[in-house]
């Protein structure tokens, strides 16, 4: 039997004693800024901001759920799938599991937490903000704006139309942002590459196993680290820029234009090399043992770029 308790009052709620495979079809009417916490465990889930002034949700539970809650309490709204508990971990990172389908509407303003183990989402036009946790699977974000986090550890994330400050974290997958506007922007992967075009001043990006690609505007400050991958950095320099980049073994270019008025300061150690075309500077070379560097100034300097790398290989060119 499926029972509903309904409150209307400041706490409003749906609790379902849910069967496998059942259909769900229920909104609560919201505040234009709600904040809206999703949790479940499987399956996959779409979020979209809509200019209605409520929270809807459809769709298809998971075959293992036992209870879908869908509750209010002032500008909150919770909406929480449990689920019967599993003998062990890995049952729930299965290819077999069939998990939750969930369409979610949600006031376009709203502040949006969603927390899953084993689900794909797609997330569109959220302006208050964005902070996504998922352990296995992907993320597509679109228009979102806000305070943006977004975080999976097996999965790609591609997101497109950011509008605010980023942070983006993946361990095993591929990340991709178009980021049209905010001061700032960090972004991590272990073991997979990073694609950015991004107008933010502050930029922070590192990896162990990927290649950093970043297509930037005019920048107040560039933390670039990798251990065994590329890093491709375009950029202008705005006065008082500090751009720092290092690696072990990857590659590291920075495309500057040739106005550009900085101090330069590249090493590499153990065998790596410097090519310098964005002035008639060439690097020196250790009397003993397989060290380069090379130190210059271009224009009036007012800000600064230092480059390292242990045995890859340093290209300043020109933009």
């Amino acid at each position: 039997m499926v029972i509903f308790k309904t409150w209307v009052s400041v706490i409003s709620m749906f609790s379902i004693m849910a069967f496998a495979g059942e259909k769900v079809d229920q909104t609560l009417d919201a505040a234009a800024d709600s904040i809206v916490q999703i949790e479940h465990t499987a399956g996959s889930a779409e979020i979209i901001g809509w200019d209605k002034e409520m929270v809807s949700v459809s769709g298809e539970l998971g075959d293992d759920t036992e209870e879908f809650i869908f509750k209010r309490n002032g500008k909150s709204i919770e909406i929480k799938i449990e689920v019967k508990q599993k003998k062990s971990w890995g049952a729930w990172n299965s290819s077999d599991v069939d998990g939750d389908k969930l369409v979610i509407y949600v006031p376009k303003g709203s502040r949006v937490e969603y927390n899953t183990t084993n689900a794909d989402l797609r997330i569109d036009n959220i302006l208050g903000s964005s902070d996504i946790e998922i352990v296995n699977g992907d993320i597509q974000a679109s228009n979102l704006a806000g305070r943006i986090q977004l975080e999976s550890v097996n999965g790609e994330i591609n997101a497109k139309g950011i509008q605010g400050d980023v942070y983006a974290q993946a361990v095993n997958g591929d990340i991709k942002i178009e980021h049209v506007s905010g001061k700032l922007i960090q972004v991590g992967s272990v073991n997979g590459d990073i694609r950015v075009t991004t107008k933010a001043e502050d930029i922070a990006v590192e990896t162990v196993n990927g290649d950093i690609e970043f297509e930037m505007a005019q920048v107040a400050s560039v933390d670039a680290q990798t251990v065994n991958g590329d890093i491709d950095l375009s950029m202008a320099l705005r006065s008082g820029a500090v751009v720092k980049a290092n690696s072990v073994g990857g590659k590291i270019t920075l495309s500057l234009p040739v106005d550009t008025a900085a101090k330069f300061d590249l090493e590499a150690h153990a065998g790596g090399s410097i090519r310098n075309t964005l002035s008639d500077d060439k690097a020196q070379e250790a009397k003993y043992g397989p060290r380069e560097w090379l130190e210059f100034t271009t224009g009036e300097p007012n800000a600064t770029v230092d480059v390292t790398t242990v045995h890859g290989r340093i290209v300043i060119a020109k933009k």
